[in-house]
Parts: structure tokens; C-alpha cells; sequence
């Protein structure tokens, strides 16, 4: 069952058709450099997620048939490549009936960056979360499968420097509906463009 959360949450949160940030304030940047931007703080928050654990687990009866309660909290960072780090803190609440593998979770998890440097299009960038971005959302699923669509929302903003002495803003306010068939659309603004 970790599994299976996990890809769900990676694929509401980093489809390759996510429009790429664009500055709100400051200095333009390309639109490849904006995705790179937004590929890298995505990735970078779910390396530090550890999903090996999310089912409780703690000597409780396999297939007790008994909802069993989730809360998993996460609180963790990773090393940038460049200096600085992304941290993730928050939790995934809910319960599952161990046999028929039904129930239902709720998360709400903040990505925060501090002076976090990475490369990007041989230009380097430090990165500063302001505020987090959070990433709320809930779904059920009944006999393992999803029930209905999942629907995340990722917002909050980032302050960014380039090394050649460009800097800027980026707002994040998106919407991510994943369907029972794997399909995710998503709607909001990405630092004032419309998806």
C-alpha cells in the first residue's frame, strides 16, 4: 500500500506538463530555467519523504479487518546539490481496513527551501521557499483502488537568485485532480499565468 501512495502523491505532483513558473516580481528568467525551478523543488521535497513506514505497521494483525489508524508525520531534509537544503514537514492522516484494503487519507505537507543551490542550464540557482509551499489534498480508495479523483493543492512562493545577478519571486497557486484512470489535470496559476 506505501508504494502505491507514494507513486499516486509523485504523479499529482510532478506531471511533465506542469506549466513552468515564471517570475512575479525582478529579473525574468526563460521558461526552461522556470522548469527546471519547478522540477527540482518537486523532486528534491519527495526525496526526502519515507514512505517505508506509512502503513503503521506496529506488530498489528495482517488482515485484522479492523480500520487501522495513519499518522504519519514527516519531518525531513536533503542536501542541495549546491549548498543549502529542502526540508518537508507536515503529516498524512486517515485510516485503512487492513483486509479490504478501504478507507481514506488526508495530507498537508510543507516544502520549505533555505539558500538551497542547484544548477540549471549552466546557471546557478539559490533557492528560498516564501512562504512554503504546501501541498494539501485528500482521497479514498475501496479494495485498493482509488474512489473518485484525488484533488491536490500545491501553493505557496519562492524567492530566487541567479549567479549572473538575476533574481525574482514565484507565486505558486495549482490545482492537481488525479482520475481514477491515472489522468491528472491541473488548473490555478503558476506566478500569474493561467494552466
Amino acid at each position: 500500500m506505501s508504494t502505491a501512495v507514494a507513486l499516486l502523491l509523485f504523479t499529482a505532483c510532478s506531471s511533465d506538463d506542469v506549466t513552468a513558473p515564471l517570475p512575479s516580481g525582478g529579473d525574468e528568467i526563460s521558461a526552461s530555467e522556470a522548469a527546471a525551478i519547478s522540477e527540482f523543488l518537486t523532486s528534491a521535497a519527495f526525496q526526502a519523504w519515507d514512505f517505508e513506514d506509512i502503513g503503521g505497521g506496529g506488530g498489528a494483525a495482517l488482515h485484522s479487518g479492523v480500520p487501522i489508524a495513519i499518522d504519519y508525520s514527516v519531518d525531513a531534509s536533503v542536501a542541495c546539490p549546491l549548498g543549502g537544503q529542502i526540508g518537508v514537514q507536515g503529516a498524512i492522516s486517515g485510516s485503512i481496513d487492513d483486509a479490504t484494503y478501504s478507507g481514506s487519507l488526508d495530507l498537508q505537507v510543507a516544502t520549505t527551501a533555505t539558500a538551497c543551490g542547484f544548477l540549471a542550464e549552466a546557471t546557478q540557482f539559490t533557492l528560498d521557499t516564501s512562504p512554503a509551499l504546501v501541498l494539501t489534498g485528500a482521497f479514498s480508495f475501496d479494495q485498493g483502488q482509488m474512489v473518485g479523483d484525488a484533488v491536490f493543492g500545491y501553493a505557496g512562493g519562492v524567492l530566487w537568485a541567479a549567479d549572473d545577478g538575476r533574481s525574482g519571486s514565484c507565486t505558486y497557486d495549482v490545482s492537481v485532480t488525479v482520475s481514477q484512470t491515472g489522468s491528472v489535470v491541473e488548473s490555478g496559476t503558476v506566478c500569474g499565468q493561467a494552466l
